[in-house]
C-alpha cells in the first residue's frame, strides 16, 4: 500500500492537473452565457458592459488556464501545513482588538471578500455531498483520526480564492468582474464535483479509510438529554453570510478538533435523524417544502453510506434476508401470472368487489419489498436491485427536496401497489417503475403534486386502462400487460433528466390502445346510434300518440284499435319521419291513414256505406302491413290486431255477400235492415268502444326495440315489447342464462350486510363510462356503461370485444340485489394514494386527531 503522504501528494497533483481543462470549460460556459445575455438585452449600456465582459474573458482565457494549476498547487501545499498554521492562513481578515483597527481594512479588500463569498455560495451546494465524503478521506490521508473539514487542502474555498486572485489581475471595472463571478460559479461547481469524485476514487483505490465524525454537545442542545432530537431546532437560523460548507457540519453536529466550536450553518439539515426527517416531510407535503433547497449534513451521507454498504453484501445487512426471500409462485420463471393460460381451466374469473369495494378473494400483498419476475422486469424484478438504485440516488442527492421527493415516491408506489382495485400484475408494474420515478424525483421532486405531470398521468392512465380487465389470465389482459412491460422497462433503462420520456411513453401506449380499440369503438358507435335512434323514435311516438288522443273522431272506436294507434302505429309514423330524407310532413301517408282506419271500425258508419269500406279495405290493410314491416316486425306479431280488424269489418263483408246474391233479381237500393238482420253481432261483444282511460295516450316506460335491434343491443332471450303483445307488460326479468346454477362454488359471496346501499341508489350512481362486473354465462365480465336512456329505464353495457349487454332498470336492480352486477370503483388511483399518504403524514394532536 502506498504511504499516506504519497497518496496525499498524488491527490494534490491530480486536482491541480484537472484544474486547467476544468477552468477552460468554465470560461467557455461563462462566455456563452454572457453572449446570450448580450443578444437578449434591450439596454445599450447593458449590452456594452456585457460585451466587454465576455471579450475580456476570452482575451485572458489561455493565460489564466495556464497559471491556474500552478497557483492551485501552491495553495494546496499551503493549506496542507500543520493545523496551527492552517488556521492562521485561512483567516481572511485578522481578528480586531478594537474599533481603531477597523480603519486599516481597505474597501477594495472588503468588496473582494464579498465577491469571493458569492462565488463560494454558488459552488458549495453543488459539491457538498461529495465534499463530505472527501473531507473524511482527506483527513485520514493527513493522519487525522477525526474529520477536520478546514484541513482539507482541496476544499472549495481554495479553488474559489485562487480563481479570484487570477481575476483580480485583469484591469477591468468591478462591474465586469462581478459579471464574471456570476457566470463562473455554476460551471465551477460542476467541475469541482467531477474533480472531487476523481479524488475519492484515488483515495479508495489506495485503501484509505475515511476518518469519522464525532458527535458533540452543541450550545443549542446544552442541557438536553441525548437522543432528544425534537428538542433542538430542525434547521438553524438563516444568518447572512453563512455559506454552505463554511463550518462543514449539520445541525447539532460538531467536530472533534482543536478549533473552537462554532454554530453550524442553516443550509444543512440532518435527515439521518428520523424526527427531523418526519417534520421536514410533513412540511414538504403540506406546504411544498420551505427547506427543500437546503443542503444535506455529513451525518446523512454517513447513514446512506452505511445502507449502501449493507446492500452491497454486508452479512448483517437487513437486505440479506430480503435477497434470500423466495420468489412467490406468481412471479416464477414460468410467468403464469402474465399469460392467458390457467393452471386450472375450471377456475372462474376473479369476482368483482363486494359492497364495501373490497375484492371477494383478496390477492397477495405487493409493495416495494416484493420480489417480481426477473423474466418480465429484468434486474429490477429483484427488490435488492431497486433498493440499490434508491440508496445510490439518495447518496447522489444534494438538496433536502430531492431526498424528500424520493421518499414520497417510495411511499406513493407502496400505496398504489396496495390498491386492491388493481390486478396484481398491474400493481407489480408500478413497483417495477420505481427506479424511473426516483430518478425523476432527483430533477423534479414535486412532480407528484402536479395532476397533469406526464409521470403522474402515465401511472393514472395505466391504472384506468387496467380497469378494462378483471381477469389477469385472459388473453386480452396479456396483450395489455405486454405493452406495459415494454414501456416501463424502456423507462427504467433511461437516464431521466426531465419528464419528456414519461410523456413519450404515455403517447406511445395511448396510440397503441387507440389502435386496438378502433374496432370496438366503431361497434360502440353503431350500438349507441341504434339506442339513441330508438329513444328519439320513442319520444316522437309518444308525442304523436298524445296528439292522436286529442282527435275529435275517437268516439265509438274500440279500445284495441286505440291501443294499436297509440302504440305500434305511432312508432311507424315516428320511424317514417326520422328516416325520411325528403322531410315530408306525412311520409308515406301514414298519418292520413289514421282517419280512414278510425272510420272503418265504426259499425254504424260503415254499414251505411259498405261500398266505401269494401273499396278501402285492400289499400288500408296493405299500407298498415307496409308500415309495420318498416319497423322490422314479423307479421305474426301483429296477428291479434288484424284478427280484431277482420271481426270489426265482418258485418259489412256479410252484407256485401247477401247483396251479391240479390243483385240478379233486385235493384241496387236494398233495405238496410235486411243487411243488418242477417249479421251475427254476438262475436263483437269484446270489441266495445274504448273507455275514457283507454282514450288517454301514455308515454312508454322505455324505448321500443325491434327484434333485430334487440339482438344488436344485447337483449338475449328477452321478449319484444309494444306490438308483440298488445296491452301486455314487457318481460323485465333477466334471461335465465344470466343466473348461476346450483354450482355455488362459482357464485359470489352472500349479500352484503344491512349497511349496503340499495340497488336503486347504486344504479343512480352509474354514469356513462362507469365500469361494472356482470355475471353472465357462468363468468364474471368487466363491462362499461356506454348509454342510458334519458328516463333511466334502459341501460347498455359493453364488455371486452364490443359484446353488448342491455337491460331494463328492473333487470339491473335485480342483478345488483342478487350480487350478479357490481359497480367497479375507478376514482383516481394516484390521487387516492396521495390522499392516504397525506393522511398518514398529518401531525396528530394530543387527543389523537389529525391536525
Amino acid at each position: 500500500m502506498a504511504s499516506q503522504a504519497n497518496v496525499l501528494l498524488r491527490c494534490l497533483q491530480e486536482a491541480a492537473q484537472a484544474a486547467k481543462p476544468a477552468l477552460e470549460r468554465c470560461i467557455d460556459h461563462a462566455v456563452a452565457a454572457l453572449q446570450l445575455t448580450d443578444t437578449q438585452s434591450l439596454e445599450a449600456a447593458e449590452r456594452d458592459e456585457v460585451a466587454l465582459a465576455w471579450r475580456e474573458l476570452l482575451r485572458h482565457r489561455d493565460g489564466w488556464c495556464a497559471q491556474y494549476p500552478g497557483a492551485l498547487l501552491a495553495a494546496f501545499h499551503q493549506s496542507a501545513k500543520p493545523a496551527a498554521q492552517s488556521v492562521a492562513a485561512r483567516t481572511p481578515v485578522p481578528a480586531l482588538a478594537g474599533a481603531d483597527r477597523f480603519s486599516l481594512i481597505d474597501d477594495t479588500e472588503v468588496e473582494q471578500g464579498i465577491e469571493s463569498a458569492r462565488l463560494l455560495q454558488q459552488v458549495a451546494p453543488m459539491v457538498e455531498q461529495v465534499l463530505a465524503e472527501l473531507d473524511g478521506l482527506m483527513s485520514s490521508a493527513q493522519g487525522l483520526v477525526t474529520v477536520r473539514a478546514q484541513a482539507n487542502p482541496v476544499r472549495p474555498e481554495v479553488f474559489a480564492q485562487t480563481l479570484r486572485t487570477l481575476l483580480l489581475g485583469a484591469p477591468v471595472a468591478p462591474a465586469i468582474s462581478t459579471l464574471w463571478i456570476k457566470h463562473l460559479g455554476e460551471p465551477l461547481g460542476r467541475e469541482l464535483k467531477r474533480i472531487y469524485e476523481r479524488l475519492i476514487n484515488v483515495l479508495e483505490l489506495a485503501q484509505v479509510r475515511a476518518a469519522s465524525y464525532r458527535v458533540l454537545q452543541t450550545p443549542a442542545r446544552a442541557g438536553k438529554k441525548p437522543g432528544n432530537a425534537a428538542a433542538g431546532p430542525l434547521i438553524g437560523d438563516n444568518k447572512p453570510g453563512a455559506g454552505p460548507g463554511a463550518q462543514g457540519g449539520p445541525v447539532g453536529i460538531g467536530y472533534a478538533s482543536d478549533e473552537p466550536f462554532t454554530r453550524v450553518p442553516s443550509q444543512y439539515a440532518d435527515l439521518s435523524n428520523d424526527d427531523v426527517k418526519d417534520a421536514l416531510l410533513q412540511d414538504f407535503l403540506f406546504r411544498g417544502g420551505s427547506n427543500a433547497d437546503h443542503g444535506l449534513a455529513p451525518a446523512y451521507y454517513a447513514t446512506i453510506e452505511e445502507e449502501l454498504i449493507a446492500l452491497k453484501g454486508t452479512p448483517d445487512s437487513a437486505q440479506a434476508a430480503l435477497q434470500a426471500e423466495p420468489v412467490p409462485p406468481e412471479a416464477e420463471a414460468d410467468d403464469r401470472s402474465y399469460c392467458g393460460t390457467r393452471s386450472d381451466p375450471r377456475r372462474p374469473a376473479l369476482p368483482a368487489q363486494d359492497a364495501d369495494g373490497e375484492p371477494d378473494n383478496p390477492s397477495r400483498i405487493v409493495d416495494v419489498l416484493s420480489q417480481l419476475s426477473s423474466q418480465v422486469w429484468g434486474v429490477y424484478g429483484r427488490a435488492r436491485e431497486r433498493a440499490m438504485v434508491r440508496t445510490q440516488l439518495h447518496k447522489d442527492a444534494t438538496r433536502v427536496g430531492q431526498v424528500l421527493g424520493m421518499e414520497v415516491v417510495k411511499k406513493l408506489v407502496t400505496q398504489v401497489a396496495q390498491d386492491p382495485r388493481l390486478l396484481v400484475p398491474v400493481r407489480e408494474a408500478i413497483v417495477a417503475l420505481e427506479p424511473s420515478l426516483l430518478r425523476l424525483a432527483m430533477v423534479d421532486p414535486h412532480f407528484f403534486s402536479e395532476e397533469n405531470h406526464p409521470a403522474r398521468r402515465l401511472m393514472e392512465r395505466v391504472a384506468q386502462r387496467s380497469f378494462k380487465y378483471n381477469d389477469e389470465h385472459s388473453p386480452a389482459f396479456d396483450v395489455f400487460f405486454h405493452s406495459l412491460t415494454e414501456a416501463f422497462n424502456g423507462l427504467n433503462a433511461l437516464e431521466i433528466e426531465d419528464a419528456r420520456p414519461f410523456g413519450a411513453a404515455l403517447g406511445e401506449l395511448q396510440a397503441l390502445w387507440d389502435e386496438q380499440d378502433q374496432h370496438e369503438r366503431d361497434l360502440r358507435g353503431t350500438m349507441r346510434q341504434t339506442m339513441q335512434f330508438a329513444e328519439e323514435r320513442q319520444a316522437q311516438a309518444d308525442q304523436i300518440a298524445l296528439d292522436m288522443s286529442l282527435r275529435a273522431d275517437l268516439d265509438q272506436v274500440p279500445g284495441v284499435v286505440l291501443d294499436f294507434l297509440f302504440g305500434p302505429w305511432a312508432l311507424v309514423m315516428a320511424h317514417a319521419r326520422l328516416t325520411d330524407t325528403a322531410r315530408q310532413i306525412d311520409p308515406h301517408g301514414y298519418g292520413s291513414l289514421v282517419t280512414d282506419l278510425l272510420w272503418s271500425v265504426k259499425r254504424e258508419a260503415t254499414l251505411k256505406r259498405p261500398g266505401k269500406l269494401i273499396a278501402m279495405i285492400p289499400g288500408l290493410l296493405g299500407k298498415l302491413q307496409a308500415g309495420l314491416a318498416s319497423l322490422g316486425l314479423d307479421p305474426g306479431e301483429t296477428e291479434a290486431f288484424f284478427g280484431a280488424m277482420e271481426r270489426l269489418h265482418r258485418p259489412v263483408l256479410k252484407l256485401r255477400r247477401v247483396r251479391s246474391r240479390r243483385d240478379a233479381v233486385e235493384s241496387d237500393n236494398a233495405p238496410l235492415e235486411v243487411g243488418m238482420g242477417e249479421t251475427d253481432l254476438s262475436d263483437l261483444s269484446d270489441l266495445l268502444p274504448a273507455t275514457p282511460e283507454q282514450r288517454k295516450a301514455k308515454a312508454a316506460g322505455q324505448p321500443w326495440l325491434a327484434p333485430q335491434e334487440l339482438d344488436k343491443a344485447g337483449f338475449e332471450n328477452t321478449l319484444t315489447s309494444g306490438p308483440a303483445a298488445l296491452g301486455a307488460t314487457p318481460e323485465d326479468d333477466a334471461p335465465a342464462s344470466e343466473a348461476p346454477d346450483s354450482g355455488a362454488a362459482e357464485t359470489p359471496a352472500d349479500a352484503a350486510g344491512d349497511g349496503a346501499r340499495q340497488p336503486e341508489d347504486i344504479l343512480k350512481g352509474l354514469r356513462e363510462g362507469s365500469w361494472v362486473d356482470i355475471y353472465s354465462r357462468r363468468h364474471w365480465l368487466r363491462a362499461q356503461l356506454i348509454w342510458a336512456s334519458n328516463r333511466g329505464t334502459l341501460f347498455m353495457f359493453v364488455s371486452h370485444g364490443g359484446q353488448p349487454h342491455s337491460m331494463t332498470r328492473r333487470s339491473c336492480e335485480r342483478l345488483i340485489r342478487d350480487r350478479l352486477m357490481r359497480p367497479v370503483d375507478t376514482h383516481g388511483v394516484v390521487a387516492h394514494a396521495l390522499d392516504h399518504l397525506v393522511k398518514d403524514a398529518a401531525p396528530v394532536d394530543p387527543q389523537g386527531r389529525a391536525a
